[in-house]
């Protein structure tokens, strides 16, 4: 009788780790920043092992140096700790590429002797191995007690460490590939804003903050003869290199098309010919292009499947939309595009944007185009720039800092004539 309760408790027990470790898995799967996995690993490690300690050593292969990142319930002093692979026991780990079990009283390296000031006794060390690379390892240890770890914990350890793995090599291919998109992206921006007469023009540009790699957004000014400037404003769809490679082909099939006939209806048209062969599997981009007069204030614009620009009028008080109803590049191979005019009064302020900013989420909420066009309205006296800073900040405070898709916003505003 006493043999199969404790059968079934040992049952009971299996159960409950597999369950825990797919909760694990899942948590160490969802993380894209490298600081706030390291923490969910080592955390899912402890808890699931029900031991004191637990960190990750990271192997730098180039200088090899070992380094401890992230440590649980240890000094943070650690985190500023390199060791040389060398002979000790992470790194065996790291050379032989096996797991490795502690008794108490194993030798440390002198960087490490704090971990014997605090009573550490015995470690569970498991190598973090992805794509034939030894990337480090994940550890486990007991502190002021007399637990040793068994071989059904580093069953279990090994099981994260191999979630782990994938995990971190996943997070650095997002940084890398962050760091090239957005290099490509700035590349290809503007290096200043237009001056131009009675205009003042404020810009905002940010990439993604996390969950999301580097996209297509981008943005453009092309100064023209006698105060006259082609402006555009627009978004890939995809992520990373291929859109903002497609963004950059845009823009320099505007460029192209808008020296013939800067008319935006026309440019449009043009350009969308030239882009559609271009755009592969499924890809489009949408766009707000547009003709500013800064002699008059006419503004010409043409929407290409773009979110609507926002239009405040100081005479009325009140902001509305510029609808347009043509289709993202793209998406049909000859369209002839339309284009709207308006001229902008002394005071009235054109805001173009991308969809990261209306897609930003409170819960269940989006920040949404009419808030914005609420904050457009209710700063409007203030100048391009500190209109374009306010409507970031009250975006970021929705989303609680959280970019999760890259914005552009663009204000011009029309000032009074000096004198």
């Amino acid at each position: 009788m006493r043999e199969r309760v404790q059968a079934e408790s040992e049952i009971r027990k299996r159960i409950e780790d597999l369950e825990a470790l797919k909760k694990a898995a899942l948590d160490i799967s969802l993380v894209r920043e490298r600081d706030e996995l390291y923490a969910t690993i080592v955390r899912s490690v402890v808890k699931l092992l029900s031991c004191d300690a637990g960190g990750i050593a990271i192997f730098d292969e180039n200088e090899h140096l070992i380094n401890f990142p992230y440590v649980w319930n240890l000094p943070a002093s650690l985190t500023t700790k390199s060791i040389r692979h060398n002979s000790d026991m992470f790194s065996e780990v790291i050379s032989t590429e096996r797991s490795l079990i502690t008794q108490p009283g194993k030798k440390l390296p002198a960087a490490l002797s704090v971990l014997s000031d605090e009573g550490v006794r015995s470690f569970a060390l498991v190598p973090l191995i992805v794509r034939g690379r030894i990337l480090g390892t994940l550890w486990a240890a007991t502190r002021m007690s007399t637990r040793t770890f068994t071989n059904y914990d580093m069953v279990l350890l090994e099981s994260i460490g191999a979630q782990a793995s994938v995990s971190l090599d996943n997070v650095s291919l997002f940084i890398e590939q962050q760091y090239i998109s957005d290099v490509l992206q700035r590349g290809f921006l503007p290096d200043k804003i237009p001056n131009l007469r009675q205009t003042d023009i404020g810009i905002f540009y940010a990439s993604a903050t996390e969950a999301a790699v580097v996209g297509g957004d981008f943005y453009d000014f092309v100064p023209l003869a006698n105060e006259i400037m082609a402006l555009a404003l627009g978004d890939s769809s995809g992520k990373g290199v291929e859109a903002t490679a497609d963004a950059a082909m845009v823009k320099y099939s505007l460029h192209s098309a808008l020296h013939s006939d800067p008319d935006p209806a026309k440019t449009l048209t043009r350009s969308n010919a030239v882009a559609y062969d271009q755009l592969r599997g499924g890809h489009f981009v949408t766009l707000v292009y547009g003709l500013y007069n800064a002699t008059d204030g006419r503004l010409k614009l043409g929407i290409a499947g773009h979110p609507y620009p926002i239009h405040y009028s100081a005479r009325a008080g009140s902001a509305g939309f510029i609808e347009g109803h043509d289709p993202a590049f793209g998406l049909v191979e000859a369209n002839d595009f339309s284009g709207t005019e308006i001229r902008l009064a002394a005071g009235d302020i054109i805001v173009l944007y991308t969809d990261g900013i209306m897609e930003l989420r409170r819960d269940k909420e989006f920040f949404g185009s009419e808030r914005l066009a609420d904050l457009v309205a209710k700063n409007a006296t203030k100048s391009a720039q500190d209109l374009a800073n306010t409507i970031i900040d009250a975006a970021r405070d929705f989303a609680d800092g959280k970019f999760t898709d890259d914005i552009v916003l663009l204000v011009i505003k029309r000032i009074a004539a000096a004198g």
